[in-house]
C-alpha cells in the first residue's frame, strides 16, 4: 500500500461515502464496485485529453472488473457543460441499453464531474455516480459534495442538482501530467480553502506554494486531504447550502460573472482567485477588514500566476451576470465576505457602487 495514501469518509444525510487519496490508487476501485448485487454495468465519461494520456492505465484497470463497460470520451472545456453535452451522454446511454443497474463514473476535471453527476441524477430518475477527479481543482473541490450542473444562457451552473457520489478516488498520478494552466486553476481553489480554514493551513499553503506547483507528492496529498476534510465537515452539517455551506462560495459571485463575461476563456480557478481579491476589497469597503489586514491577505492570491491579459471590459455585463447568481435573495446580489481567516459573513448585501469599487481595485492590483 502507498504509504502516502489517505482515506476518509464524507457523511451526508442520505449516505456516507469514501474518498481515497494517493498516487496510483485507481485499482482500489475493484473493492468498491465488486460487492454482490452492485453495478453490473459501468458507463465511464472520460475527458478526451485524460484518455489520450492515460488510456493504457485506465483501460487495464477497468478491463479487470468483469463488467459491461463503455467509455464515452468528452471534449474538454466549459462549452461541453451544456444541454447539448448532457443530451449526447443520455442518448448514448439509451442507445447502449444502460439500465438502472449502471454506475456512471466520471474521469476528468470539474466539467466532466459536474456534467456526469447531472446526467446520473436525471437518467431513469437517478442512477449511481462516482468520481475520479484528474485535476487539482476537481480533487480539492468540485468532486466532493454532490453539486452537479450545466451552464445555460451563459450563466454558470444555473441548472443542476445535489446528488452525492458513491465514492471518490483521487489518484494523483493523473494530476502529475497536468499542464501548468490547470495546476494554476487548482491553486485558485486551494487559496479559497486557505482563507476558509485556519491560520495553520493558510501558512502551510503560503510556505509550500512553490512545492504545490512542482507537485511534490507529500505536499500534494496533504493539501488535498486537508481541503477535502474541511469541505466534508461543512457538507455534513449543511448538505444543501441552506446556511454554513455558503462559505464555500467565497469569491464565486465575482468569479462566475468574470467567467461568463469572458465566455469561459478564463479558467475557473483563476476566476475564483480574482473573485477572492475582489471580495477582499469589498470586505474592506464594508468595514470588515482593516487596511493592514487587506494588504496582508492580498499577498497570497497575488502569488498566483494570473492571466495578465484579464481586463474588465464591460462593468454592466458583469453586473447582469451577478443579478442572475444562484446565491441572490429577494432580487439582491449577496456576497460571502470575510473579517479574518476562518471568519466569514454570508448573504451580505452591498450596493452597486461598492461592487464597482471592488472590481476597479481588482483590475488595478492585477495590472
Amino acid at each position: 500500500m502507498n504509504k502516502n495514501m489517505k482515506k476518509m469518509e464524507i457523511k451526508t444525510k442520505n449516505r456516507n461515502y469514501p474518498v481515497i487519496i494517493g498516487n496510483s490508487v485507481l485499482d482500489l476501485i475493484y473493492d468498491l464496485i465488486n460487492q454482490p448485487g452492485m453495478y453490473e454495468n459501468l458507463f465511464i465519461v472520460v475527458d478526451e485529453n485524460v484518455f489520450s494520456l492515460h488510456e493504457k492505465y485506465i483501460t487495464n484497470i477497468f478491463n479487470e472488473t468483469n463488467k459491461k463497460i463503455h467509455f464515452y470520451k468528452l471534449k474538454p472545456g466549459e462549452h461541453s457543460k451544456s444541454f447539448d453535452g448532457l443530451e449526447t451522454i443520455l442518448s448514448e446511454m439509451i442507445e447502449k441499453k444502460y439500465g438502472r443497474d449502471t454506475l456512471l463514473i466520471s474521469i476528468g476535471g470539474g466539467v466532466t464531474g459536474d456534467l456526469s453527476g447531472f446526467a446520473a441524477s436525471v437518467y431513469m430518475r437517478g442512477i449511481q455516480v462516482a468520481h475520479i477527479p484528474t485535476t487539482l481543482l476537481a480533487a480539492v473541490d468540485s468532486a466532493i459534495g454532490g453539486k452537479t450542473g450545466i451552464n445555460f444562457n451563459n450563466y454558470k451552473n444555473i441548472l443542476g442538482t445535489f446528488y452525492q457520489p458513491q465514492f471518490v478516488i483521487i489518484d494523483t498520478k493523473f494530476i502529475s501530467t497536468l499542464p501548468k494552466e490547470e495546476i494554476n486553476s487548482g491553486v485558485g481553489e486551494l487559496i479559497k480553502y486557505a482563507f476558509l480554514t485556519n491560520e495553520i493551513f493558510y501558512n502551510y499553503i503560503y510556505k509550500n506554494f512553490d512545492k504545490i506547483y512542482s507537485l511534490e507528492e507529500s505536499v500534494l496529498n496533504k493539501i488535498i486531504y486537508k481541503s477535502v476534510l474541511f469541505k466534508g465537515s461543512v457538507i455534513s452539517k449543511d448538505e444543501f447550502e441552506g446556511g454554513l455551506r455558503k462559505i464555500l462560495n467565497l469569491g464565486h459571485t465575482f468569479a462566475h460573472a468574470y467567467e461568463s463575461q469572458t465566455n469561459y476563456s478564463l479558467k475557473h480557478g483563476e476566476a475564483v482567485v480574482m473573485g477572492i481579491i475582489s471580495a477582499l476589497f469589498l470586505s474592506y469597503k464594508k468595514g470588515l477588514l482593516s487596511e493592514r489586514r487587506l494588504k496582508k491577505f492580498l499577498k497570497l492570491p497575488l502569488r498566483m500566476k494570473l492571466s495578465p491579459e484579464f481586463v474588465i471590459r464591460n462593468y454592466q455585463s458583469i453586473l447582469k451576470y451577478m443579478y442572475g447568481d444562484k446565491k441572490n435573495r429577494e432580487g439582491e446580489i449577496r456576497f460571502i465576505l470575510l473579517s479574518g481567516i476562518g471568519n466569514l459573513a454570508t448573504d451580505v448585501k452591498v450596493n452597486e457602487s461598492d461592487i464597482h469599487y471592488a472590481i476597479e481595485e481588482t483590475v488595478e492590483v492585477l495590472s
